[in-house]
């Protein structure tokens, strides 16, 4: 790839002289990668049971966590064996440039609040693009009734909801 960007860098040199540093970019894209590694998650730690950080995954639900990240990669977080809440809980999912897909019971109480920004979420009939917020349930959700508050936040990426049925 970088001996095709080097040709093309010649070529239009050399043609249509304009001058685009490919090296130059190349060089800052590396670093800036290697910078958005150490804040997104140490020095050179590529995932957890619940983040993903340049890489691909699968995630399972785990009790202990209520949190599931997804950046600069892709991955699916499986919510389906998820047991019912006997109060509320809130778990969060969080996709920035990247794409992920999360797959909930609809047998399961569940509140789900979509937010998206310059991206994409995407629930069956409920679409999110851009900027917004959209709101769905599954079939099991009774106002009142302890449930699961499943917060999706994409930024400059796109998430997929798939809702199943036990």
């Amino acid at each position: 790839m970088i001996i095709i960007l080097f040709g093309l860098s010649i070529l239009l040199r050399e043609v249509f002289h304009i001058h685009i540093p490919f090296m130059k970019i190349i060089f800052g894209l590396l670093l800036i990668y290697l910078g958005v590694r150490v804040i997104a998650g140490g020095a050179w730690k590529n995932k957890t049971s619940n983040t993903s950080v340049f890489a691909e995954s699968d995630m399972k639900y785990d009790p202990i966590h209520d949190d599931y990240d997804i950046v600069f990669g892709s991955g699916t977080i499986d919510l389906f064996k998820m047991e019912t809440p006997t109060q509320k809980r809130k778990i969060e999912v969080s996709v920035v440039f990247g794409n992920g897909t999360v797959i909930v019971n609809d047998s399961i109480p569940m509140k789900i609040e979509m937010n998206s920004v310059f991206g994409a979420s995407v629930l069956e009939d409920k679409r999110v693009n851009a900027l917004g917020t959209s709101y769905n349930t599954t079939s099991a959700y009774k106002e009142g009734q302890p449930y699961v508050l499943l917060e999706t936040n994409v930024v400059f990426g796109k998430l997929t909801i798939q809702s199943k049925k036990w």
